[in-house]
């Protein structure tokens, strides 16, 4: 019926261009109206929001035990941190364990954090209240664990698999939470010159990386977000990654986050080649500070960068043929 009635309006003039003027205006938003609703619908009958769940509870507890596993890493350790977290965990556990058992591994390493914290404190001689001792206590009677070890790690040992082949490099790359000196600009150029090798959907390339110079700026789109209390305040460059929505049409809107989300990687790799220690924070926020953030670095003295995808390079050889990377593409914009 489509097709029959397209040779229909071939056959009058101008109606081709009305067509396009009515999907345009009218059917493919109609269209996007139905995925988003079909998003929405599906968040609400499978997020821990709208039910409780196993799989609800169990990313509650992991969101929950990182906290404290956090405050154990870092910088400045305060000992005696998170009591009221720590004890609402601890019952949580409790009731994870009432419902669905204590074999769940993402479980037993919440416990074991647990154990962790109090070794940690025990080793300081800082005597923990009486509440959280017994509550603690009462935890690994139920569950004995043993205490999940902090990864100590000196600078050294560190950056010492850089040209290793890529198992051990790869193992040798982890989050760092304390900070010193400073990161040249030519190491982010090269960074991000080394990740540009990262697949993209149809080549589109649309992800792109936004450098924050300033300290003082810095530690303003950083207040914005949760995630970085207590080391946010040691980076030396903040480094933002967006990606452009005109890129995708309607079906593809999740693409922008499975493509940032393969060039973030590659970035983690790369920056860790160039000797660049980082952390990850997720910028799941309500949609006010996004745009507050966005006038802090997006918009003021904006210079984008010449580099480009070093898969522009390859050519077509006897052996393989590699498609080229996107050459007007400017991957790398700094914000002074």
């Amino acid at each position: 019926m489509k097709k029959q009635l397209r040779n229909f309006l071939k056959k009058i003039p101008g109606a081709k261009a009305a067509y396009r003027l009515v999907c345009r205006l009218f059917l493919e938003p109609w269209k996007m109206r139905g995925m988003f609703a079909y998003d929405r619908r599906r968040f609400l009958k499978f997020s821990p929001h709208s039910r409780e769940t196993k799989a609800g509870a169990l990313a509650a507890l992991i969101m929950s035990y990182h906290i404290i596993e956090k405050g154990l890493t870092m910088p400045d350790f305060r000992l005696g941190f998170g009591r009221e977290k720590l004890l609402a965990l601890i019952r949580n556990l409790h009731d994870f364990a009432d419902k669905y058992g204590t074999d769940e591994p993402q479980f037993r390493a919440a416990v074991a954090v647990i154990a962790e914290y109090g070794k940690t404190h025990a080793d300081a001689g800082f005597a923990l209240d009486e509440e959280r001792s017994r509550a603690i206590a009462a935890l690994l009677e139920r569950v004995p664990v043993a205490p999940s070890r902090q990864i100590e790690m000196t600078r050294e040992r560190y950056w010492a698999n850089l040209d290793a082949p890529f198992e051990a490099f790869s193992a040798s790359r982890h989050s760092v939470r304390n900070f010193s000196g400073s990161v040249s600009v030519e190491q982010i150029r090269d960074a991000v010159a080394l990740a540009n090798g990262a697949p993209s959907a149809c080549n589109r390339q649309y992800v792109r990386v936004h450098c924050v110079t300033d300290r003082a700026l810095v530690r303003k789109c950083l207040a914005l977000q949760n995630g970085n209390r207590g080391f946010g305040h040691l980076a030396d460059k903040l480094l933002v990654l967006t990606a452009d929505l005109r890129a995708v049409w309607g079906a593809e809107r999740n693409d922008l986050f499975t493509n940032a989300g393969i060039y973030l990687m590659n970035l983690c790799y790369a920056l860790h080649k160039n000797r660049v220690a980082h952390c990850l924070l997720n910028w799941s926020t309500p949609p006010q500070p996004i745009a507050r953030c966005a006038r802090f670095w997006l918009f003021p003295n904006l210079k984008p960068s010449s580099s480009s995808s070093p898969a522009a390079m390859f050519r077509k050889s006897s052996s393989w043929r590699l498609r080229r990377g996107n050459p007007l593409m400017k991957r790398l914009c700094f914000t002074e």
